[in-house]
């Protein structure tokens, strides 16, 4: 490889680390707590179009000012009007965590993690093996590059 490449290289990987990286600390840096009020919590079944025809139900709540999605552990113990504490990511004003006020145990979205934890830990993890490995793993790393973009305007949306 040439110097030039090496360096073009060593850009685009420390560029999509510190996306990587940004997307986890926004994750895991605690945000700002709301408490707020439940006004709605909407079932929505979502279907899967292949030859088995299989679905799920998400579960949906909405406050006066935030829309997100809960377990369907605790839907099923939410009342209308019952007052609900989360917590707000900084960056991306995503909600990290949320809690009834009548429970001691809070939770968190299980696409959350993969969007905020998993994603970017995977990123990293590779592009730090194929950068002081040497390994030709382009296509993986660009398919992650894709990924992390993807993640990127999903958490901006």
């Amino acid at each position: 490889m040439s110097f030039d490449h090496n360096k073009l290289r060593f850009f685009f990987y420390s560029l999509y680390s510190i996306l990587a990286l940004i997307i986890m600390v926004d994750f895991l840096i605690p945000g700002n707590k709301v408490i707020d009020e439940i006004s709605t919590v909407q079932k929505e079944r979502q279907q899967y179009f292949n030859a088995a025809r299989n679905f799920h139900y998400s579960y949906k709540v909405s406050t006066s000012q935030y829309d997100f999605y809960i377990t369907g552990d605790y839907a099923k113990e939410i009342d209308i009007n019952e007052r609900i504490e989360f917590e707000v990511s900084l960056l991306f004003k995503e909600v990290n965590e949320y809690r009834l006020l009548s429970f001691e145990k809070s939770d968190t979205y299980s696409l959350r993690y993969i969007s905020s934890l998993f994603i970017p830990l995977l990123v990293l993890i590779t592009m730090a093996f194929a950068y002081f490995s040497k390994k030709k793993i382009s296509t993986l790393i660009f398919v992650l590059q894709v990924l992390l973009l993807a993640d990127l305007v999903f958490l901006i949306l």
